[in-house]
């Protein structure tokens, strides 16, 4: 009885844990929500928090504001973390584990509210890195 407590007791604390961690990844769903919370705002206060716009696009009574966030980089290769070596027929072979190879990365996401008689209608977004906390 004991030990099916503790197991059970195990298994909430897991799930606790991993739900506490979740919350603290970045997710598209949460810039979704953010996203949304805009919606009914004015053009005035989107420009005053998010700065003034990387586009601007005019047609037809509507005016879609763009913003583009995009950066690059290299992640350098990481040295084998441990070794074997094995004598074969006099020869020495050693044989190198753990460790990367180096990796490029790119990673953008460009966000467009539509904007009608000042007030923010609607949103859209692309991007690999459309992400929010």
């Amino acid at each position: 009885m004991m030990l099916e407590k503790m197991k059970c007791i195990k298994q909430t604390l897991a799930l606790v844990m991993m739900i506490l961690l979740t919350g603290c990844f970045a997710t598209t769903a949460k810039y979704e929500e953010m996203l949304s919370s805009w919606v009914g705002s004015t053009e005035q206060q989107l420009v005053g928090s998010w700065g003034v716009p990387d586009g601007l696009y005019k047609t037809g009574g509507a005016v879609y504001l763009t913003y583009y966030e995009a950066n690059s980089g290299y992640t350098p290769a990481r040295a084998p973390t441990s070794s074997v070596t094995n004598v074969v027929g006099g020869t020495a072979i050693t044989q190198y584990y753990g460790g990367s190879s180096g990796s490029s990365y790119s990673r953008s996401c460009k966000t467009t509210f539509t904007i009608v008689s000042g007030i923010i209608q609607a949103w859209a977004h692309k991007g690999n890195n459309c992400k929010s906390k």
